[in-house]
C-alpha cells in the first residue's frame, strides 16, 4: 500500500505546485483516511521526511514500559557558556543521590539557566538545539544546557519515541532538583524550551521537579501525534510552570491544534503553509514545523519583533477586529500574557515583521 502511496503522494506535490495548493491534513486524509492515524510522514531534522507507524499504542498513555536499558545512558547533557560555545561539556547524569552529582565546574548559579531540549530524530546538533543556543549566547552570557535524548528519539515505531518523553522528563527535573539541591540553582533562573517532542519532554521535566516550579517553559510546536489525551498529565500544560508560552506553526498535521499554555501564539494563523515555506519542503509540514523554532531563536535579539495581538481567530486579526493590547512572541513575551494572540511573518529572514498598525 505505502508503495503506491509514496509516488503518488509526490505527485501530489508537484500538482500542487503548479496551482498553488495549500498542503494540509485534509488533502493528506483524501488520499488515504488512515493517514495520521495509523501511518504518516514525519521529517527528521534535515526536513527529510520518513514513513512511521503511528499504531500499537500511538499516545504516551501506554503501559508506561520502558523500551530501553536505562534512560541514564541515552540522554547526554551538553553545557555551554559564552566562551565555551563551541566546544561544550558533555556529561550523563546519574540519579543517585549516593552518587556525587558530576556537573561544570563552570556553572554560575547566578546566572539565567536555558534548558533546550529537541524532538523526534534530532540531536544536540540539530539546528533547533543550535539556533536556539547561539542566539541566546549571542546576546549575553549565561548557562545553556542542551538535552541530547537522541538514541530514544531515533524509532520509526513512533510510540516508542513519543513514551520515551515521559522518562525523559523525569529524568531532566530530577537533574533540575539535584542542580537545586547541590548548585545553588533558583528555579526563578530556570526556562525550558522544546520543539516538537520535545515540548512535551519539557512539560515531563517541569512536572517531575519536586523542588518547586520552574519558572516558565516554552513549546515550539509541540507535537500532535501521540498527545491528543488533554489529560494535564499526559502533554504540555499550563500547570507544568509558573508560566507557560507556546507557538504553533503546524498545527493540525505534525503540531498540536489545541492551546496548551498559558499564552499561545498562531503565528500566520499557526497551520501550513507558514510563508516561505513550499513545494517539497513542506509535504511533510517539515519547514512550517521548523518556522517555530525559528521565529523563536530570532526574538531572543529582535524582542519586539514579533509582536501578536490577543484575536479570536486568523480572521478577525486579517480583518482589524481585534487592533489592541500588543505582546512580543517569543523570548520576551510578557509572563502576565494570556489567551490566543495572531500575528504574521515575512516569508524570509527577518521574519519578524514589528507591529504594523
Amino acid at each position: 500500500m505505502l508503495d503506491f502511496l509514496i509516488p503518488f503522494l509526490c505527485q501530489h506535490v508537484f500538482m500542487r505546485n503548479i496551482f498553488d495548493l495549500k498542503c494540509n491534513m485534509e488533502q493528506l486524509k483524501s488520499i488515504d483516511p488512515n493517514y495520521g492515524v495509523t501511518w504518516m510522514f514525519l521529517p527528521d531534522d534535515q526536513g527529510v521526511p520518513h514513513v512511521v507507524d503511528l499504531t500499537v499504542p500511538n499516545d504516551t498513555s501506554s503501559d508506561g514500559k520502558n523500551f530501553w536499558s536505562d534512560v541514564n545512558d541515552e540522554v547526554t547533557f551538553y553545557f555551554y557558556r559564552q566562551k565555551t560555545k563551541g566546544s561544550p561539556i558533555a556529561f550523563k547524569f546519574k540519579n543517585d543521590p549516593s552518587v556525587p552529582l558530576k556537573f561544570p565546574t563552570n556553572y554560575d548559579p547566578q546566572l539565567p539557566t536555558k534548558v533546550v531540549i529537541h524532538g523526534w530524530r534530532n540531536s544536540v546538533s540539530s539546528p533547533v538545539c543550535q539556533q536556539i543556543k547561539d542566539a541566546y549566547l549571542q546576546r549575553e552570557d549565561m548557562n545553556v544546557l542542551v538535552v541530547d535524548w537522541g538514541p530514544l528519539a531515533q524509532d520509526t515505531l513512533y510510540f516508542r519515541s513519543a513514551t520515551a518523553t515521559k522518562d525523559v522528563g523525569r529524568h531532566v527535573g530530577s537533574l533540575i532538583d539535584r542542580m537545586v539541591a547541590e548548585r545553588s540553582t533558583s528555579l526563578n533562573s530556570v526556562h525550558i524550551i522544546g520543539h516538537s517532542l520535545g515540548a512535551h519532554t519539557s512539560g515531563f521535566a517541569g512536572r517531575a521537579v519536586r523542588s518547586g516550579n520552574v519558572s516558565r517553559i516554552t513549546g515550539l510546536d509541540p507535537a500532535l501525534p501521540g498527545f491528543v489525551d488533554m489529560q494535564p498529565d499526559k502533554l504540555l500544560d499550563p500547570t507544568d510552570a509558573r508560566f507557560v508560552d507556546v507557538i504553533h506553526t503546524c498545527s493540525g498535521m505534525l503540531g498540536h491544534n489545541k492551546n496548551l499554555g498559558h499564552v499561545d501564539f498562531w503565528p500566520n494563523g499557526g497551520t501550513v503553509t507558514q510563508p516561505g515555506c513550499n513545494g517539497m519542503e513542506d509535504f511533510t509540514g517539515a519547514c512550517s514545523h521548523g518556522r517555530s523554532y525559528i521565529y523563536y531563536a530570532e526574538s531572543v535579539n529582535r524582542r519586539n519583533a514579533f509582536m501578536a495581538l490577543p484575536c479570536e481567530n486568523m480572521n478577525d486579526y486579517k480583518n482589524n477586529q481585534c487592533r489592541t493590547n500588543p505582546v512580543p512572541m517569543g523570548d520576551a513575551v510578557p509572563l502576565t500574557a494570556k489567551g490566543s494572540h495572531y500575528l504574521e511573518t515575512n516569508a524570509e529572514p527577518a521574519y519578524g515583521r514589528g507591529f504594523r498598525r
